[in-house]
């Protein structure tokens, strides 16, 4: 059995911290103003910035330490690393590098072959319906309503138009019940990445928790949403937002039994690559992207790219100066 240690302890902690943004990215539905404050331009920048943490952490120094773990296993008898140890080192993090980033494409296409028609995410639409819905603006549709006539389609009788209204619940209730199994089926490997990445370094691991956690809180919304549209009841929401997040902590937990200790060199640094693998490619395939559908004009995005990549390059100074 893999040994309990304070350093586990911590890792754990920072993933179980970024899985609980998730819950509070569900929180929107009890609140006005948080969804106010869940508008298209925030969540826009959130998801840029998360993307570009995630990035520059990657590449910077969980890339690189992947490298540094291989050149450790390639080590001969005198603690020497050979030309060719180095040359291997570096092929067999691009090689768990690109293992990572197909995981990422599988697991994606996993979840679209299960259910084809499910959205990625929830998109502007959505969340101004949203807005509309907890602030009083609009009723969401129920059976009760359309036998009032709310929905005002003429020409059909009140039984179909209960029928039509059933229909979209139950379709917008599928939506936000295969999101939540989706997004937990994506939240695996992120937990993979926090543990790893903070178990041999915190400040990599708290890094890149950060980033995740700022990803999370849209993924929140995206569940929560068309759960309460299609229920009317935001605990049931919440719920299902706060259950896709449990995944994080699981992969935790399966990095801890794949590491045990922590000896292995070789396997610490296939984790690393395929850790820093699998963040680029979720930056890249589904971060920036998003981003971008949310706030498509100007530069907002890559500035705020580039800002969370700042902000990264800087926090790793600091950590540098003092010693952490």
């Amino acid at each position: 059995m893999p040994e309990f240690t304070s350093n586990v302890g911590v890792a754990f902690a920072l993933s179980s911290a970024a899985a609980f943004a998730t819950c509070l990215g569900g929180l929107v539905i009890f609140s006005a103003s948080l969804v106010k404050m869940a508008n298209p331009k925030n969540l826009s920048m959130a998801l840029a910035l998360a993307g570009g943490v995630m990035v520059f952490v990657s590449l910077v120094e969980i890339f690189n330490e992947s490298v540094k773990q291989f050149k450790i296993a390639g080590e001969d008898d005198n603690g020497v690393c050979s030309t060719t140890c180095e040359g291997n080192a570096w092929v067999f993090t691009n090689l768990a590098f690109i293992v990572g980033a197909i995981i990422i494409y599988g697991l994606d296409a996993l979840v679209h072959r299960l259910s084809p028609e499910l959205k990625d995410e929830m998109d502007v639409a959505d969340l101004s319906r949203l807005e509309r819905a907890v602030d009083g603006r609009e009723l969401l549709s129920t059976p009760a309503d359309n036998r009032r006539g709310s929905l005002g389609r003429e020409g059909v009788s009140p039984a179909d138009k209960e029928a039509l209204v059933g229909r979209e619940r139950d379709s917008m209730n599928r939506t936000g019940i295969l999101t939540a199994v989706a997004l937990a089926i994506h939240n695996l490997p992120e937990g993979i990445a926090t543990y790893t990445a903070a178990v041999k370094d915190l400040k990599v691991g708290a890094t890149l928790a950060i980033g995740i956690a700022l990803h999370n809180i849209p993924e929140g919304i995206a569940v929560a949403t068309p759960v309460y549209f299609a229920t009317n009841n935001r605990w049931r929401a919440f719920c299902w937002a706060c259950a896709s997040a449990l995944a994080e902590p699981l992969g935790a937990i399966l990095a801890w039994i794949i590491l045990g200790k922590g000896l292995n060199p070789a396997l610490e640094g296939a984790m690393f690559g395929l850790v820093a693998g699998m963040m680029v490619t979720l930056s890249i395939k589904e971060l920036i992207p998003s981003a971008v559908k949310f706030c498509p004009e100007g530069n907002a995005v890559s500035i705020a790219i580039l800002g969370g990549m700042g902000i990264m390059s800087l926090s790793l100074i600091l950590f540098a100066y003092v010693g952490i």
